[in-house]
């Protein structure tokens, strides 16, 4: 199966559990946070042996990201049949929240120990048209 497809085919799973959480609102009470409204992907595949690795760095990591402005949430998935390939998908109110995030000093301090060894990296943004 294509590369993209499979980005394409997570990013579904992970709206449609977003969407089924919020669903799960009691009807009548109104939902506290706005929906992300923009979504980014980023596909690494790390270096055969470092698979474990990168989940652990992500299981230890600062959680910086978790206080920016417009952040709504972050999972990493790992490819059932590639066990070295993994998606990073993050959530936000909006681009510019996530721009701002790119751009600040704690996205810096969040990576400033730099990562395991990679084989290929890719980001990828998507804007949620259609809930």
């Amino acid at each position: 199966m294509q590369w993209w497809i499979l980005v394409v085919l997570s990013l579904l799973v992970i709206v449609a559990a977003v969407a089924w959480q919020q669903g799960e609102t009691a009807k009548g009470e109104e939902a506290k946070e706005t929906p992300p409204q923009f979504v980014t992907v980023f596909s690494v595949e790390v270096e055969q042996g470092h698979a474990q690795e990168f989940i652990e760095r992500f299981q230890k990591r600062a959680r910086l990201i978790d206080k920016a402005k417009g952040f709504k949430g972050l999972f990493v998935m790992q490819h059932t049949q590639e066990g070295n390939k993994f998606l990073v998908v993050t959530f936000w109110e909006n681009e510019k929240s996530f721009h701002d995030w790119v751009n600040s000093e704690e996205f810096r301090k969040a990576h400033a120990q730099g990562g395991v060894p990679t084989k290929a990296m890719k980001l990828d943004t998507y804007r949620i048209v259609v809930r």
